[in-house]
């Protein structure tokens, strides 16, 4: 491109619409009809979808029961009243543990479990681990399974009392009428926490625990509510017919201060059984529709009284 042709595409583009900022806009005018049809809208929009999610959880079955026992093997025998498919959550459950604690929350070191090397100095400075930062105060709450080529004196990995804390009671075998079934604790965590373990490189020979132990994930993602549900495992091959009775043999190895459950549901589109979702989108689309009969109502008022 010689000089002329360069100055005469620069004349151009001098005069364009561009440069001259002269596109066309549109800048909304928002009318007290525009806004009411909108809250209306919304309104009805998230009540009809709180009705379907509630609909969808009260097709949910799920049955709940306690456990706990004076030695470390527990036995729960029930019956099923009717049928659930494949495939079938079991989740653990623990009353009044109340984890979302600050605390207890802030009890651990995130650069710890993202592999990065922190040093024991640098560990005690932070007080990121207080009273939970040694093998040695793993060894004094008592575990069962106290690995012995632990050096008591050395920083524990994972440090914390969330870690520390585990819940490890195990199933050991599950029967359905006799026939024993597949509890699958794969693919269980939520993807994001498999990547991010699964990127930490330790001597699996100095773990408290091992962290790609996908139920061990699920412990550390804390829960927002004073009764924590976790999801213990599921079972992918089976249904439970109707009317038949289970037995499940429970290895207790957490002797937590706490009412403990076994919990067997089904799931759907919406996920597990709560009406706290549906509930949710109920009160807010209520919410919506009293905000767009104010705002009509309002407008009506003063309009009125401005033609007087």
């Amino acid at each position: 491109m010689n000089k002329d042709e360069f100055n005469k595409l620069y004349e151009t583009l001098k005069k364009s619409k561009f440069r001259q900022q002269k596109f066309p806009g549109w800048r909304p005018l928002p009318t007290i009809s525009c806004i009411t049809i909108i809250f209306i809208s919304f309104g009805i929009f998230f009540i009809i979808m709180g009705i379907l999610i509630l609909i969808f959880t009260g097709m949910i079955k799920e049955y709940k029961y306690r456990y706990t026992c004076n030695s470390n093997v527990c036995t729960i025998s029930a019956r099923i009243p009717e049928e659930m498919k494949k495939p079938i959550m079991i989740y653990y459950q623990l009353n009044d543990f109340r984890e979302n604690h600050r605390f207890y929350m802030d009890n651990k070191s995130d650069k710890q479990l993202k592999g990065e090397q922190i040093s024991k100095a640098d560990l005690e400075k932070s007080g990121e681990c207080e009273n939970s930062l040694y093998n040695n105060d793993f060894i004094i709450a008592g575990k069962i399974s106290t690995p012995s080529n632990l050096n008591p004196d050395e920083v524990a990995f994972p440090c914390g009392l969330k870690a520390k804390s585990f819940f490890e009671d195990k199933i050991d075998k599950f029967t359905i009428s006799t026939k024993e079934i597949k509890i699958t604790t794969k693919d269980i965590a939520y993807k994001a926490d498999i990547d991010s373990f699964s990127k930490v490189k330790y001597d699996q020979n100095k773990h408290w625990h091992d962290i790609n132990d996908e139920q061990f994930m699920i412990w550390m993602r804390i829960s927002p509510f004073e009764n924590p549900r976790k999801l213990w495992g599921k079972i992918e091959n089976d249904d439970i017919p109707k009317d038949s009775y289970i037995e499940v043999k429970i290895n207790q190895a957490s002797y937590f201060g706490f009412d403990k459950y076994i919990i067997l549901s089904t799931r759907n589109v919406f996920g597990g059984k709560s009406s706290f979702l549906g509930i949710i989108y109920i009160v807010f689309g209520g919410l919506c529709l009293i905000s767009g009969v104010v705002f009509i109502n309002v407008y009506n008022y003063f309009h009125k009284k401005e033609k007087k």
